[in-house]
């Protein structure tokens, strides 16, 4: 079921029955669904042509979020260390560099090597919308919308412009649990904007459902787990004072299932804060404050887009020039016209009361000021005190990620807006109600075409098959050359043929190993390098052929080995230098 308030809507057949109400609604779950799962489809064809060789938006972030899904499938039939990858040797608990996609582990049951890890990763990624729109949607049902206003808070939430730059971002684009879980604990507790909360329809097991959503949330990563976090920790403790003052009303089973579902989400965030605490205190991985403002987007960021939108490129928005460089894609925060448009509106027509109507305004307002970060003011008195002061703030990289709570705000306003449309126009049309509930569904076509994605699929690269004999030969902790970025995310790709221990890597955080190893690799072979190797234990050094040379590791080939305890082996594509 969706919402017990479902009635209220002119777009249900209650008439007919209890009975019939919950077969509609049950339907309604189901279709809600599928077609969310249709949209991510068809707005990635590419990966349905080709699922097992091509990613959406770039080489970059996809490829190590493809090895991150793939890790879950080595520790799942090989076991270990799991916070201790093939990456980075010899640094531990190295996983927890990045966020860990965790709550994709099931995915980890099939495939194995580079196009299974593919082929993982994009089942992932449609997945991830599916949840976002559904989430929405059910949310917004639950609290009294009609289910064209459903859509379109499912439409923006999963697919608002803001999100197109994320493509290679799956931990940002991965909300759909956020929105499940506040749906299920609204419904677990027959809450809604409507009615308030009812203990009559109060059911202890979507209560413990939505604390487990929640939990599910907090596995894919603390870039949204954290402002997750906060927001759960206050609607724990407002429905554990309400739920209190009101037991005799709500039964003891709601009771138990807050305690016992709310137990095992602050469970699972401690279990997964634990590595991630160990990481800063052995690495020391701290942000600058110099970071937030480079990353922090301008009040123009506001009202642009970037050129994925199949709307709105080359249209007035479409100034990229209007967020400065580094990271332009953090700074692109337009929420979307459709949702801005109704979001106003709602705020003067609204099933909403004006008091509700006014706190989910202000509440816009504050977070779309911190979502600014530095760019607001330099942020002084607004993102930095959180920052300072509020325990793991200062881990995350981009405060624009925040826009997402905002679209959710907004998301909220047009639901009521649209929904008292959809009452006025029943009322004054009666005779014409198909033709009403068409006419309201324009909002969400129009953010669904807002959020229709023109971007790359690239081809992933396979592995060359010099690099896999060397993986399948050589145990020891190696070294691939060249390290630049974008190499290092392809040899963590390769790396799921055989699982070499590396001491390459990516992620927001690099440890002092590598950072030492990254510049002294250029001199090699050399004293001090052969030194600087056998301290951190690397016993091989790999070049890659093709794409060494016009690097620092170009000369890497034409120095000579007589006198250093170096073999050479050479292939076709890759050069292989053991230290003996």
């Amino acid at each position: 079921m969706i919402t017990e308030s479902v009635a209220e809507s002119p777009a249900v057949p209650a008439r007919r029955g209890l009975g019939f109400r919950t077969r509609w609604i049950s339907r309604e779950a189901t279709l809600v669904v599928f077609f969310g799962f249709a949209l991510s489809v068809v707005f990635n064809l590419p990966l349905l042509r080709n699922p097992k060789s091509v990613v959406a938006g770039d080489l970059g972030d996809p490829l190590l979020q493809t090895w991150e899904l793939a890790w879950h499938r080595r520790f799942l039939t090989e076991g270990g260390d799991f916070w201790t990858t093939n990456m980075f040797f010899p640094s531990e608990d190295n996983f927890a560099f990045s966020d860990s996609l965790l709550g994709y582990f099931p995915l980890a049951l099939f495939g194995d090597g580079q196009y299974a890890a593919v082929l993982r990763y994009n089942v992932a990624f449609v997945i991830a919308f599916t949840l976002a729109f559904a989430g929405a949607y059910f949310l917004a049902r639950q609290l009294g919308g009609n289910w064209q206003a459903a859509a379109l808070a499912g439409a923006v939430f999963a697919w608002a412009p803001w999100r197109l730059p994320h493509s290679s971002h799956l931990n940002i684009l991965s909300s759909g649990g956020i929105a499940l879980a506040l749906y299920a604990l609204a419904r677990g507790h027959g809450y809604s904007f409507r009615s308030g909360a009812r203990p009559e329809p109060a059911r202890p097991g979507w209560v413990v459902a939505g604390w487990l959503f929640a939990a599910w949330q907090i596995t894919i990563g603390f870039a949204t787990g954290i402002p997750f976090f906060y927001l759960m920790a206050g609607v724990g403790v407002v429905t554990l004072v309400v739920v209190l003052r009101r037991r005799a009303e709500f039964g003891r089973r709601v009771v138990i299932a807050n305690g016992v579902g709310g137990a095992i989400f602050v469970a699972v965030t401690l279990l997964m804060a634990i590595p991630y605490l160990q990481v800063v205190e052995r690495y020391g991985f701290t942000r600058a404050w110099k970071e937030i403002v480079e990353l922090s987007a301008p009040p123009a960021g506001l009202v642009t887009v970037w050129d994925m939108s199949w709307l709105w490129n080359g249209s007035i928005f479409d100034h990229a020039a209007n967020v400065p460089m580094p990271a332009p894609w953090e700074k692109v925060l337009f929420p979307g016209l459709a949702l801005v448009v109704l979001a106003v509106l709602g705020l003067f027509v609204s099933v909403w009361s004006k008091r509700l109507r006014t706190w989910l305004a202000v509440a816009a307002v504050v977070v779309t000021v911190l979502a600014l970060g530095a760019g607001f003011f330099d942020g002084a008195v607004t993102y930095r005190p959180l920052w300072e002061f509020l325990p793991g703030w200062n881990s995350m990289r981009a405060p624009g990620r925040l826009i997402m709570w905002t679209v959710l705000l907004l998301s909220l306003l047009a639901v009521g807006a649209l929904t008292r449309l959809g009452l006025l126009l029943a009322e004054r049309f009666p005779a014409r109600r198909r033709l009403v509930a068409a006419a309201l569904l324009v909002p969400a076509v129009f953010a669904l075409l807002e959020g229709l994605p023109v971007r790359e699929y690239p081809q992933v690269p396979g592995i060359p098959p010099g690099l896999k004999t060397v993986f399948e030969q050589v145990r020891e902790p190696m070294v691939i050359v060249p390290m630049d970025t974008f190499s290092e995310f392809r040899y963590l790709l390769w790396s799921t043929e055989g699982w070499p221990t590396m001491a390459n890597g990516n992620s927001g955080n690099f440890p002092l190993p590598y950072v030492e190893l990254f510049e002294v690799t250029r001199n090699f072979p050399s004293s001090h390098t052969i030194d600087v190797l056998d301290k951190h234990g690397i016993r091989a050094v790999v070049v890659m052929k093709a794409t060494v040379a016009d690097t620092p590791w170009a000369d890497i080939l034409t120095r000579p080995t007589a006198g250093y305890p170096v073999t050479r082996t050479e292939s076709a594509d890759v050069v292989l230098f053991t230290i003996k």
